[in-house]
C-alpha cells in the first residue's frame, strides 16, 4: 500500500501545474514596457554589423522576476521590421523609413534579457532571429512585385560590380570598394533589370591610383575608415549591347565615435552571404548569450505559456463575463 501511494505521489508530481511567475505584471504598451523594448532595439542595433537597422513593430510579451538587490529581470520578447536605413548610416533609427511589405519587408523576433536597477535598463542577453516575409503577404500588397533574390546570385553580383564601377568613374574623390550586398530584387519577364542595394568603404587609393594599380587599393580600416550606401537599377533590354544603370550613393562622414557605426572591428573584405536572401540577425554578434544553437526559451527562461494576460476594465470585483482586454502582446506599429 505505501508502494502504491509513493508511486501516485511521484506520477502526481510528474505531471504538477507549475506555479504561476510571482513577478508583477507589466502591460505591453506601457512606457515601462516601451522603455525596455527601446534599450533592446538600441543594444541589437549596435551589434548588428550587417543589413539594415530594425525598428519596434510589438512588444509580445514581458515577464518580470521579483525583485532582488541587484535589481528585476525582464524577459521581454519583441517583434521587429527591417527599416531602410543601412546598418552604417548615422541617421537615428527613429526616422528611418520602414520598408513596405510591397518590398518583402524582412520580420525580426527578438527574445531579450535585462536587468532593471535604479530606473535604467541593462541588457544581459539576446536571442534573435529574421526572415523575409512570406510571398503571399507580397503579392496580396501587389501582385507585381518581385521576392527578393539571393544576395550572390550571379545577375546580383553583376550589377553591384556595374553600379560600383560606374560610380567610381564619376566621383573625383577616393576610389570605393564592395563591402557588403545589402538585398537585391530581379524585376521582369525575362529578368531584364535588377534592382540593388549596397554598402561601399572608402579605400586608400585616390581614382588616378586605382587607374593606376587598382590591385593596391584596399577599405579602410580603423579610424579612418568611412563608408556610402548606394541603390541602384541595372537594365539589359532584349537586343540592346549596353546596359542602362542607374546609381544613387551617398557617402557618410566618419562616425568612429558615435555609437552603433562602423570601427576597427568591422571587418574589411566584403561580406559574402551564399544562398541567404538577407542578412539575418541570426548570424550577428550579438554578445555571448546570442546563440544559433541556444532557442530562446533556453535562454531566457520563458518557461510560461503564451497566452494572454487580461485585465478587467470594470470594478475591483468585476463579473467573470466583463469586458477584458489583453495586457499582452501590445499594439503593433506597423503592420
Amino acid at each position: 500500500m505505501k508502494l502504491l501511494l509513493l508511486s501516485l505521489s511521484l506520477i502526481c508530481s510528474a505531471f504538477a501545474i507549475p506555479k504561476k511567475p510571482t513577478g508583477r505584471i507589466v502591460d505591453c504598451d506601457s512606457p515601462e514596457a516601451n522603455d525596455a523594448a527601446l534599450e533592446a532595439l538600441h543594444y541589437i542595433n549596435t551589434n548588428h554589423h550587417h543589413g539594415y537597422k530594425f525598428v519596434v513593430n510589438q512588444v509580445e510579451e514581458v515577464h518580470v522576476q521579483p525583485e532582488t538587490a541587484n535589481g528585476e529581470i525582464f524577459y521581454v520578447e519583441l517583434d521587429l521590421l527591417e527599416s531602410k536605413c543601412p546598418w552604417v548610416s548615422p541617421t537615428p533609427v527613429e526616422n528611418c523609413p520602414v520598408r513596405p511589405r510591397e518590398e518583402q519587408a524582412v520580420e525580426g523576433d527578438c527574445k531579450v534579457k535585462l536587468q532593471k536597477q535604479g530606473g535604467n535598463f541593462t541588457v544581459l542577453g539576446v536571442s534573435c532571429k529574421s526572415k523575409p516575409d512570406s510571398a503571399e503577404n507580397v503579392f496580396l500588397a501587389c501582385p507585381t512585385c518581385s521576392l527578393l533574390a539571393p544576395l550572390n546570385d550571379t545577375q546580383v553580383v553583376h550589377a553591384v560590380d556595374a553600379a560600383l564601377l560606374n560610380f567610381n568613374n564619376g566621383n573625383n574623390t577616393v576610389h570605393f570598394k564592395l563591402h557588403e550586398i545589402g538585398r537585391a530584387q530581379i524585376q521582369g519577364p525575362a529578368n531584364i533589370k535588377a534592382q540593388v542595394e549596397f554598402v561601399i568603404a572608402a579605400s586608400n587609393c585616390s581614382k588616378e591610383e586605382a587607374n593606376a594599380a587598382l590591385d593596391s587599393c584596399v577599405a579602410l580600416t580603423g579610424q579612418g575608415a568611412y563608408y556610402g550606401s548606394c541603390a541602384a537599377s541595372v537594365t539589359k533590354l532584349p537586343g540592346a549591347q549596353d546596359e542602362e544603370i542607374d546609381v544613387q550613393c551617398t557617402v557618410y562622414d566618419p562616425q568612429v565615435d558615435q555609437t552603433g557605426v562602423p570601427s576597427s572591428g568591422v571587418p574589411a573584405q566584403p561580406s559574402v552571404v551564399h544562398g541567404h536572401f538577407h542578412h539575418n540577425l541570426r548570424h550577428s554578434s550579438l554578445g555571448p548569450h546570442s546563440s544559433e544553437s541556444n532557442s530562446a526559451e533556453k535562454l531566457l527562461h520563458l518557461h510560461h505559456p503564451k497566452t494572454p494576460t487580461k485585465r478587467s476594465l470594470g470594478k475591483k470585483h468585476a463579473d467573470p463575463n466583463a469586458l477584458v482586454r489583453p495586457l499582452c502582446p501590445g499594439k503593433k506599429n506597423f503592420f
